[in-house]
């Protein structure tokens, strides 16, 4: 499910999950919502998005899936775990968790 919004005074680390794979852990602080909210999901939004990252992997290829409906499929077939951090942990702790995420499960799109 996508998140409507980013709870006021919480920062975020988001992992994006397909088939037991890791496809995706960011980070996102108070002042990128948008990367937290809607970004991942449309793959013209910014440079880097799963919706992207999908639709140019060969893998995906053979699903048909299009520009118009990647965000769709995005919510019906990967599982998405949030971890929410009190902003007064301050951006340290945010880069911490999400590298240690990284570190530990690999996730198939880096960025």
């Amino acid at each position: 499910m996508r998140p409507s919004s980013l709870p006021n005074g919480k920062m975020a680390v988001y992992i994006f999950i397909h088939n037991n794979e890791f496809l995706k852990i960011g980070k996102t602080g108070l002042k990128s919502a948008a990367r937290f909210t809607s970004q991942h999901y449309n793959p013209k939004s910014a440079p880097s998005t799963l919706a992207k990252a999908i639709l140019n992997d060969e893998r995906f290829t053979n699903l048909n899936i299009s520009e118009g409906d990647i965000g769709t499929w995005i919510e019906q077939n990967c599982r998405r775990i949030d971890i929410l951090i009190n902003e007064a942990l301050g951006v340290f702790a945010l880069n911490l968790i999400e590298s240690a995420l990284h570190y530990r499960y690999e996730p198939k799109y880096e960025g």
